[in-house]
């Protein structure tokens, strides 16, 4: 009867559950399918309920062991907490696996979630603490969930309920090698612990801990993280490789969530909280960050605050970077973006190129220099690099001096007057909790040019005007003149041309210096370790 299960269409699965299961459940329609059963709405002809019953999928149930499965199934039967969906019913009717729980009036989390929209950061910690309390409760009495996510957390009466509870260690233990050999996943993808996910049977409660962190998340950012944890992302307490969209809604909420985030889903499960009621508690504790009255105290006032605590706790480094004025700043509520911008607002803003007061009508040379008060680590010069090359079009050559500091020379101009072709030069030195930026590039051999253009165009249209036949009547005077204001002209127009083309050279060198200003800035503080800062919460 399985294998034939499997080859029907819906409607007549539908028949074939009703014939199995008749005089004691009446499937009225199937109401979903997951990865490991079929649930059906129906109607417990003896209690006159509404109840779901959940047919296990038939490739599944021809892979395990039916007594196995049915003791398996009386364990969690014996679970009875408020947020808890309880095992009614279970059984097996000619190869048919089932069983049976109440149908409840309500949604999913998946479906609150609909179209991936993130959760009020309250609603979030009343649905994790809800689920972290049903969980602790089920890992005292020896049975793990192995399958959290927004699917098998339901919604009644506005509070959560797990359901399937112990059914994926049922399946788990009653297939045992047989269950492994067909590759059948017991989980699923993007909320499995990686040891769950590596296949290993001697799970903790650490693996629905790992889970529960990535439903909490989801409600957060409106999507799962989708990446194991780095180790660089467990020694900043901070999700450095998140996607943008991620790390905006990140960067709305307390810093302190973010770093019990990144505990919670540690790629290794001693890392983690040993319970999820650890970790409920921990969200509970940094969601309580006090935020900052009337918009938070000027930047003045921050930098002031932290020079006082650096008194009192000097740093190794003897300096106050960005990331040290963010820990001390999330102490009073101060999100770290808040403290970037404010941050950049305070840089040095290159000086503004003189455009005139020289016969070129422009500087031959021009000479942009911005600090920057963060120290940005040598391993994102390989970024820089990547932004010099972006904005400038071109490969360009590195010196030797990439050890201690990025410099790049341009090649695309050749400058025929000198040999060389160094035109624009870009030196990134990061020295004493701060980064110094400076970009110059020399007009080559345009001076040049503008100078023989003069020359030959002002020869050129002034001899044209000497010996033209028109004006061989006009004296000798008027001519030469004439011949003056040619050269004059012909100045006065390749000075121009001159003059826009190194305008157009400071916008990009001026575009390029605030792209590397704004990388330094932001990779200077996301690899600073950050205790937290308070922000508005998420809106649901």
């Amino acid at each position: 009867m399985v294998e034939a299960l499997g080859s029907l269409s819906m409607t007549d699965q539908l028949d074939m559950i009703r014939d199995a299961l008749h005089g004691r459940y009446d499937p009225v329609r199937a109401v979903g399918r997951g990865g490991m059963a079929t649930v059906y709405l129906a109607q417990d002809v003896k209690h006159n309920r509404s109840v779901a019953v959940k047919v296990l999928r038939p490739e599944l149930a021809a892979s395990i062991a039916v007594s196995r499965f049915l003791n398996e199934i009386q364990i969690a039967a014996q679970l009875n907490h408020p947020h808890i969906l309880p095992l009614l019913d279970s059984g097996d009717v000619n190869g048919v696996l089932y069983f049976v729980m109440p149908f409840v009036e309500g949604q999913s989390l998946r479906g609150l979630m609909n179209g991936n929209r993130p959760l009020a950061l309250a609603r979030a910690l009343a649905i994790t603490t809800e689920a972290a309390d049903a969980l602790t409760y089920a890992h005292q009495n020896g049975l793990l969930h192995r399958d959290i996510k927004p699917e098998n957390i339901l919604l009644s009466q506005g509070h959560a309920v797990i359901a399937d509870f112990g059914i994926a260690k049922a399946i788990s233990t009653a297939g045992g090698d047989a269950l492994t050999r067909t590759g059948f996943p017991i989980g699923t993808l993007g909320y499995m612990s990686p040891e769950q996910a590596a296949g290993r049977t001697d799970l903790d409660e650490t693996t629905d801990v790992y889970s529960l962190a990535c439903v909490f998340y989801e409600m957060m950012v409106g999507d799962t993280p989708g990446m194991w944890v780095t180790e660089e992302a467990m020694k900043f307490e901070r999700f450095v490789d998140a996607l943008p969209p991620h790390r905006e809604r990140l960067d709305q909420v307390s810093g302190l969530v973010e770093q019990v985030l990144v505990q919670a889903l540690s790629m290794r499960p001693e890392e983690r909280y040993a319970t999820p009621n650890a970790f409920a508690a921990a969200l509970e504790q940094a969601t309580r960050q006090k935020r900052p009255r009337s918009g938070g105290a000027p930047m003045q006032d921050i930098i002031k605050y932290a020079a006082e605590r650096q008194a009192e706790h000097p740093t190794e480094e003897g300096a106050v970077s960005i990331g040290a004025i963010q820990r001390i700043g999330a102490e009073v509520g101060l999100s770290p973006a808040r403290i970037r911008d404010a941050a950049n607002a305070l840089a040095e803003p290159p000086p503004a190129v003189p455009m005139r007061g020289s016969i070129f009508g422009a500087p031959p040379r021009v000479a942009l220099e911005r600090t920057i008060g963060a120290e940005v680590p040598v391993q994102e010069f390989e970024a820089l690099l990547e932004e010099v090359r972006a904005t400038m079009g071109e490969v360009g050559r590195i010196n030797e001096t990439l050890g201690k500091s990025l410099s790049w020379n341009s090649l695309s101009f050749q400058n025929t007057l000198e040999g060389t072709g160094r035109l624009v030069h870009v030196m990134v030195k990061p020295k004493g909790g701060k980064t110094r930026i400076r970009i110059t590039e020399s007009a080559g051999v345009h001076p040049a040019l503008m100078a023989i253009a003069t020359v030959v165009g002002g020869g050129a249209l002034g001899g044209l005007i000497a010996w033209a036949d028109p004006l061989a009547g006009v004296p000798i005077v008027l001519r030469a003149s004439a011949v003056v204001a040619a050269y004059v002209a012909t100045y006065f127009a390749a000075r121009r041309v001159f003059a826009g083309f190194i305008r157009r050279r400071v916008r990009i060198l001026s575009e390029l210096m605030d792209r590397l200003s704004s990388h330094v800035a932001e990779t200077s503080s996301s690899t600073q370790p950050l205790p937290g800062a308070s922000g508005e919460d998420l809106d649901e």
